[in-house]
């Protein structure tokens, strides 16, 4: 800590009270593209969290996350408990803790013992230009890092860190590639499965990857699903029954879900009125909203708000 300029820490915008982050990251814009043979990988956004328990807080420090990337979540320091939220999962998250968490859906961190320090990397993954493929993308689970194997992830990060600290290479090449290092551990170690899914051998698996991958990426202004049958380039009656079959779920069953997902933490999270809500998240104004959320979670917006605020919801 003592190469990086003070204040190492500042004041976290995004979450509570006493969440810190490095203060180098502060104002950092840059998105490296990096372009392979059949892969595009666009890093959207890195993130360092500190936090240091007050032994007189009454309340332990809950953190909630969702993204519209992937993330990779790996934990430098402390003891809590992770949940996917959105399918009611629980873990613990302990030092050398390796994951990806998912597109669209939505985390809760609560901690328990020591100090909070953990570090993220956001990214997109996408097909190469040039690439006749469509990309099936698995999150496979996670794995806790341990000894030198640790220790050199560990280094990775605080390099990059570092390299943005002295903000010395305009071309940006060393953060690339030290990004690029943290990505090829969770790869290597199958927590993200990439499969080349090519026509015409895996036709139905690659129409369903990419229609529901569209969906994730442009939920918030699809209007109608003749955008979905261009993009698919197939009748948009076949493709909602490969859908079905594949997912269980129809096209429309499943954009529902996608953005009620993204409402969901919005309500958790913010102060945001139901009306931006509904705009936010694709729909033409607050009433439809409200019913479509009311159909699917059994109470209206608002509810879900104030019993999630009181934590009494049953997630």
């Amino acid at each position: 800590m003592e190469r990086f300029t003070n204040p190492v820490f500042i004041p976290h915008p995004l979450y509570l009270k006493g969440v810190r982050t490095f203060s180098c990251l502060s104002g950092w814009q840059q998105h490296p593209v990096i372009e392979l043979t059949k892969m595009r990988l666009c890093m959207e956004r890195i993130d360092y969290l500190e936090y240091t328990p007050d032994l007189k807080e009454r309340l332990p420090l809950q953190l909630k996350f969702q993204s519209d990337s992937f993330c990779l979540w790996f934990q430098v320091d402390g003891t809590g408990i992770i949940q996917n939220a959105s399918r009611n999962i629980f873990g613990t998250a302990r030092p050398g803790l390796l994951g990806i968490m998912e597109r669209g859906i939505r985390y809760t961190y609560l901690h328990q013992k020591g100090t909070f320090e953990c570090f993220l990397l956001a990214f997109s993954l996408l097909p190469a230009k040039t690439a006749r493929c469509y990309w099936n993308s698995e999150i496979e689970g996670k794995t806790v890092l341990e000894g030198t194997e640790r220790t050199r992830f560990e280094n990775l990060i605080f390099e990059l860190l570092l390299l943005r600290e002295k903000n010395t290479e305009p071309s940006g090449l060393s953060i690339a590639s030290r990004m690029i290092e943290l990505l090829t551990v969770p790869f290597n170690k199958g927590l993200l499965v990439v499969k080349d899914a090519q026509f015409p051998a895996n036709k139905r698996k690659s129409l369903v990857t990419k229609a529901r991958s569209f969906m994730e990426l442009n939920y918030s202004r699809l209007r109608n699903q003749n955008e979905l049958e261009h993009e698919c380039g197939v009748d948009i009656n076949y493709l909602n029954v490969l859908f079905k079959r594949e997912t269980g779920a129809t096209l429309y069953d499943y954009l529902v879900s996608v953005r009620l997902e993204r409402a969901k933490h919005l309500l958790e999270t913010s102060d945001t009125a139901v009306t931006d809500i509904a705009r936010e998240v694709g729909y033409p104004n607050a009433n439809s909203f409200s019913r479509a959320f009311r159909r699917r979670e059994k109470k209206s917006p608002l509810e879900f708000k104030r019993m999630s605020r009181a934590g009494v919801l049953s997630q």
